[in-house]
């Protein structure tokens, strides 16, 4: 009898993991299903949201920048700056970019240029209500870049040796 016992114990304790082995196994089960309906959730949620796609970077103007195209006011219209430039000529690529700066009425802003290379201007511009002053502006690439505008003294040893600007330019206006 006392086998009967002991084999009635185990098939007992058997019972019972086996149970419990069970109710783990649907716990999983009813722990996945849920986490499948959340991906399912969130899934729909993208779809519905705007998704930003490669090549899907049109401006206010319709210039698609990703594609280099941006908007050029003087011509009106987008443009890439390497195949065609956005203004007429270096005093109307000078006045934009000073007149963009000081925030300025494009029609108010007057540009000159006083001396030039290819690659370097000197100039002064004037904005209409007696503001004004010097400029000096380089080639980068395609466009020019203002590198200095005011009427205070100039650094030459920084125009010279971190700008490039050659004497010609520079003398005997700004630097003697």
């Amino acid at each position: 009898m006392s086998e009967y016992n002991i084999l009635d114990r185990y098939m007992k304790k058997g019972r019972i993991i086996f149970l419990i082995g069970f109710i783990i196994f649907l716990l999983v089960a009813l722990f996945l299903s849920y986490k499948n309906e959340d991906k399912g959730n969130i899934s729909n949620q993208t779809e519905e949201t705007d998704v930003n796609y490669v090549g899907n970077d049109i401006d206010e103007h319709g210039c698609r920048e990703s594609a280099g195209y941006l908007w050029c006011v003087p011509k009106n219209k987008c443009l890439r700056i390497w195949e065609e430039s956005c203004y007429i000529d270096t005093e109307e690529e000078i006045k934009y970019i000073l007149a963009g700066k000081y925030r300025k009425e494009i029609n108010t802003v007057k540009v000159s240029i006083n001396k030039s290379t290819q690659d370097y201007i000197s100039g002064s511009v004037s904005f209409g209500n007696g503001e004004g002053g010097i400029f000096l502006a380089r080639r980068q690439g395609n466009m020019w870049e203002v590198v200095y505008d005011g009427n205070g003294s100039i650094d030459c040893i920084k125009m010279r040796q971190i700008y490039g600007f050659p004497d010609e330019i520079l003398k005997p206006n700004f630097c003697d």
